[in-house]
């Protein structure tokens, strides 16, 4: 199930009717008709759709906001902020239909990087993934007077503070779904290992950009002249204020399933690029997939989504027993 390709889909679960659909097109372009549309699989939490206007001559991206509306707002400026530096879709319009938030975004073409990595077709991974650490040192440079989540402009309106990375752990640890499907042993070792290792959090001197999603299914690359390059970086809701190995967490979660190349790449296009990495960084990157996974097992569920909670069962076990490594041999 590497780079949740086996996980459920927005898609799968939620449909949008037609009518609604087509009334959040005509509050953008009003007396535009709608020509096509086409749902774009792959979303685990909002729903993408392709749609094709009367008098635009490219496609574009409508997108329904199912978990935070505020998102909206915070994809739309981050994209006027990074537009000269990252390759990321702007946005538009943002509207409300009924209870649903939509914006209408630029359409960007492509396959995802996930694609791409899992599929047949012939790829140079050195190129793109140090490609991919390039983009992320750009991303990072951009700072902000805090660590912590932005509001809807893009403020830091709720501060991250060292503590609270023990806090979160212990309240995902106690959660009924967690102890339930985790089992005590593994949970008492993530205690420990938290507990253990809790220095390693981020701290509140490390304020830069986070995507807080950057793996191959949010980044879309095209073949120009023979060469897969980055064509776009999707999916900005989660974003937030902190460490840049949030960002390398996600991007290496899966790599033990891949060749070598794909981390040695990725993190030379990173390192240089201006990004150095501090000491025992591999440490941190384990906690915070730790912490990731356990807030995404709380959020879902076995009945409806089987697939998802069982690879976040098996990551969990996976960064457990690297934690376990890294206590012999390298600390």
């Amino acid at each position: 199930m590497t780079f949740k390709q086996n996980w459920e889909k927005t898609n799968q679960r939620f449909s949008l009717p037609q009518e609604k659909l087509m009334a959040m097109v005509a509050q953008a372009y009003p007396g535009s008709q709608l020509l096509q549309y086409e749902i774009i699989e792959g979303g685990c939490a909002n729903l993408n759709i392709k749609v094709w206007l009367e008098n635009e001559t490219q496609p574009l991206i409508l997108r329904v906001y199912l978990r935070d509306k505020a998102a909206a707002f915070r994809e739309q400026k981050l994209a006027i902020l990074l537009h000269k530096t990252i390759p990321i879709p702007q946005v538009y319009f943002i509207g409300d239909e009924g209870e649903y938030r939509f914006a209408i975004m630029e359409y960007r073409e492509g396959i995802t990087l996930r694609e791409l990595l899992l599929g047949n077709k012939p790829y140079d991974m050195g190129s793109i993934m140090y490609e991919v650490g390039q983009v992320l040192a750009k991303l990072q440079a951009n700072q902000f007077i805090r660590s912590g989540m932005f509001d809807e402009n893009l403020k830091v309106a709720e501060f991250i503070i060292p503590a609270d990375y023990m806090t979160f752990a212990t309240l995902c640890l106690t959660h009924p779904r967690v102890v339930e499907t985790l089992g005590d042993e593994i949970i008492a070792k993530l205690r420990f290992y938290f507990e253990k290792y809790n220095v390693y959090f981020p701290n509140e001197d490390q304020h830069h950009l986070v995507h807080a999603d950057f793996d191959p299914a949010n980044i879309l690359v095209v073949n120009r002249q023979g060469k897969w390059q980055i064509s776009a970086i999707l999916d900005w809701e989660f974003a937030f204020s902190s460490s840049s190995l949030w960002d390398v967490a996600n991007m290496l979660r899966y790599s033990h399933h891949l060749p070598d190349t794909f981390e040695k790449a990725f993190l030379q296009g990173l390192c240089q690029n201006g990004v150095e990495l501090i000491e025992n960084w591999r440490i941190c990157i384990y906690l915070l997939n730790c912490l990731s996974l356990l807030d995404c097992l709380v959020r879902s569920s076995f009945e409806n989504q089987p697939n998802q909670c069982k690879d976040i069962c098996q990551l969990i076990a996976y960064f457990v027993d690297s934690l376990a490594k890294i206590t012999v041999t390298n600390v």
